[in-house]
């Protein structure tokens, strides 16, 4: 049975357009997938970022609170570093208050004591030269009196008693300068002892407290700030376009082919030249 060049056309062309059009839908199936999966994978990926920023976030809070966790623990030592020097300072300050009492106390003592000893070597030194004064006046009083009482004038008894008068005036004379001599030297032996007592009151002065300055305490840590990751674009669903240019593509196609077609068929149902037995002339 001989099939029309027509209809084999176009059983070839729609067959062909068929199997065109069934390509241009699978395409398109497949670009809407990938654009699905794109976008299931965009929002995953985002969703991930945004959890991986706030995990990093807290791992930075836990290891801030463990340093500040550190760092209180050092300022407190050292906390208790500076009481204890104060302590120690204060230590100091009372031992050498004590220090400065004593040797005060023993500068007073030991000046009050020489004091008194300068004191009474004056005295006893004036009471010596008083009761000598007092002795040389009683003798040559005695011995005027005792040429007055042998009766003796004249010039020569004049003389004597003049020369009395004249050595208890000498010795009154020499009294009188060795009583400056000594009131000098009593006065320089006291000037040396109150010189030595304030040398003595000075020699050792209070402890001045160093000041011990608290260490600053460790600042809190402020939490973490969440950086956010970028925005970004998933770009357009595929349109219609795409799958309407590959359906027009499948019906040309199939035109074409079922063009093809007939124009074979036709070209084998009409013979090219005489063949035998068709009776033509020789």
């Amino acid at each position: 049975m001989a099939i029309d060049p027509f209809t084999g056309a176009l059983i070839v062309g729609g067959l062909n357009t068929v199997v065109g059009m069934f390509g241009a839908s699978a395409a398109d199936a497949q670009r809407k997938q990938d654009y699905v999966n794109q976008a299931a994978y965009q929002d995953a990926n985002n969703e991930f970022s945004m959890w991986q920023a706030g995990f990093n976030a807290q791992v930075q809070d836990t290891n801030n609170q463990n340093k500040y966790w550190q760092q209180t623990v050092n300022h407190n030592q050292q906390m208790a570093f500076a009481h204890s020097q104060r302590n120690v300072e204060l230590m100091n300050a009372i031992n050498q208050a004590g220090v400065v009492r004593d040797t005060r106390v023993q500068a007073g003592v030991s000046y009050t004591r020489d004091a008194e000893a300068i004191q009474a070597a004056m005295g006893e030194q004036e009471m010596q030269a008083a009761v000598a004064q007092q002795q040389y006046t009683y003798r040559a009083l005695q011995a005027r009196a005792s040429v007055q009482a042998s009766g003796m004038e004249g010039n020569s008894v004049d003389r004597i008693v003049n020369d009395y008068a004249r050595q208890l005036g000498d010795a009154m004379t020499l009294e009188a300068i060795n009583a400056d001599i000594r009131d000098r030297q009593y006065t320089r032996a006291q000037a040396g002892k109150v010189s030595e007592y304030m040398s003595r009151w000075n020699s050792q002065t209070f402890y001045n407290e160093q000041e011990v300055f608290n260490p600053l305490p460790p600042f809190a840590p402020l939490p973490t700030l969440i950086q956010p990751p970028p925005p970004s674009m998933k770009g357009g669903a595929p349109g219609n376009a795409a799958y309407a240019a590959d359906v027009a593509g499948a019906v040309v196609g199939g035109i074409g082919a079922g063009f093809s077609t007939y124009t074979g068929l036709a070209g084998l149902k009409t013979p090219s030249g005489p063949g035998p037995g068709t009776g033509g002339k020789s």
